[in-house]
């Protein structure tokens, strides 16, 4: 029996019989399983053939003679030799040249799906998400990265529930277990549903990339964001939901609001609110006092004062004539009294008191018209004030309506949705948002 094999001695006689001459020239046809650029310049493909897997070496120096641009499930005929790496005891082809070799089965079933589902309208559909989310559902793996990342983010930015439906995300039944997740919780009637994982190669993203996933989406209640991570071009999940997000991270930041710029976004409202009611009450005070000098000059109170002036000064007027006519009257007499005997002087004065009680009641007569007149004239007057005074209007069922600026609205063609009114009524106002505007006819 020989001696027993160190492990390198082991991988040495490997090496030799791995890179012998028979496999230092071969040619090898795969679809492309992976395609990974290392921060060195070199790339490490990944072949299949749906069966197995070689791993493969593309060096920086070889890359410079490519003439395509390699991508996921793509058929590629490599030229190379085979290598064994030593210190991890692995083999692989060092590619001297690639090139393509048709399209691959995977991106050829990709291709059609992608075709199929445009032609229905599932990528075209995009709708909002709820601008305060108070329960959000999550699709992805219980023991992953992913439900604590959107959990952190959501406890920092604003708070809402985080209910997860624990799905496989990898493997075989994974697509099966995604599509359980996201009716489960459009059952449970969440805000909006977060699906996703913490990236991985296209192999491992190949639930994603299955229809049934993107008609499960499409069907849910509850807009979708999609958070598959790291690919290098968008899922067939990506293209469906209705927001794409790089990152489970990014999509937790556009499911919720920045609590803090919600709370300044509310106090500047605020402010402007009350900005706005403090102009609208100067604006409706002013109105107020104009309307109130307009109404009082021509109140009826006013009217009769005014009236009522000019009666008292007729009145003095007439009571100074009087008290002239007598001290004339006795003037006379005494200057008569002297010229003629007294039986003439009395027949003077009654003759005198006669005109002047004929007089006053003339005047009184006068006086009572004017009065009557002047009072006809008031009741009129006051009769057209009241039937315009708006109050009285409000009494019997108008309102009085103004916009924000405190001008009066006369037509809907100056209202708009989302605008502000303000309706004055009988014993107070209110104030109100448009939700329609209608027209008449």
């Amino acid at each position: 029996m020989d001696a027993p094999l160190s492990v390198t001695q082991f991988n040495k006689m490997v090496k030799q019989l791995v890179e012998c001459e028979r496999l230092t020239d071969i040619v090898v046809v795969g679809e492309l399983k992976e395609y990974k650029p290392a921060s060195s310049g070199h790339v490490y493909p990944v072949l299949t053939d749906g069966i197995n897997v070689v791993n493969c070496t593309f060096f920086k120096s070889a890359l410079s003679r490519l003439t395509f641009k390699p991508e996921v499930g793509m058929k590629v005929e490599v030229f190379g030799s085979a290598s064994y790496y030593e210190p991890r005891g692995t083999v692989s082809i060092n590619i001297h040249k690639m090139v393509p070799a048709g399209d691959g089965d995977e991106k050829k079933r990709l291709d059609e799906l992608k075709v199929k589902l445009i032609e229905e309208g599932l990528f075209t559909r995009k709708r909002p998400l709820p601008r305060y989310p108070r329960v959000i559902g999550v699709v992805t793996s219980q023991t992953g990265a992913v439900i604590k990342d959107i959990v952190d983010t959501a406890r920092r930015r604003f708070p809402a529930d985080i209910l997860l439906a624990s799905a496989k995300v990898q493997g075989e039944g994974s697509a099966e277990s995604i599509v359980a997740g996201i009716e489960a919780l459009n059952r449970e009637g969440v805000d909006l549903i977060i699906v996703g994982r913490g990236g991985g190669s296209a192999d491992d993203l190949k639930a994603f990339n299955e229809e049934i996933v993107a008609r499960a989406m499409f069907a849910s209640v509850a807009p979708t964001i999609s958070a598959v991570g790291h690919a290098t071009d968008k899922s067939i999940t990506d293209l469906v939901a209705d927001v794409y997000a790089e990152t489970p991270t990014a999509a937790a930041m556009i499911a919720l609001p920045d609590l803090r710029a919600e709370i300044d976004r509310v106090r500047t409202l605020s402010r402007r609110m009350d900005d706005r009611l403090i102009e609208g009450m100067e604006s409706r005070r002013k109105d107020y006092h104009l309307m109130a000098s307009r109404v009082d000059s021509r109140s009826p109170m006013n009217v009769l004062r005014l009236q009522m002036a000019t009666v008292d000064g007729l009145i003095q007027r007439m009571d100074s004539r009087i008290r002239m006519n007598i001290q004339e009257c006795r003037y006379r007499s005494e200057t008569l009294g002297a010229r003629f005997d007294l039986d003439r002087l009395m027949t003077y004065i009654e003759t005198s008191m006669a005109f002047v009680d004929d007089q006053s009641e003339r005047m009184d007569s006068s006086m009572v018209k004017y009065f009557e007149l002047r009072g006809e004239r008031i009741g009129a007057i006051s009769a057209r004030l009241t039937s315009l005074d708006p109050n009285r209007v409000l009494d019997r069922g108008y309102s009085y309506i103004t916009d924000g600026t405190g001008r009066a609205v006369t037509s809907v063609g100056s209202l708009t949705e989302g605008s502000s009114i303000d309706i004055r009524m009988r014993d107070g106002r209110a104030v109100a948002d448009i939700t329609e505007v209608i027209r008449d006819g």
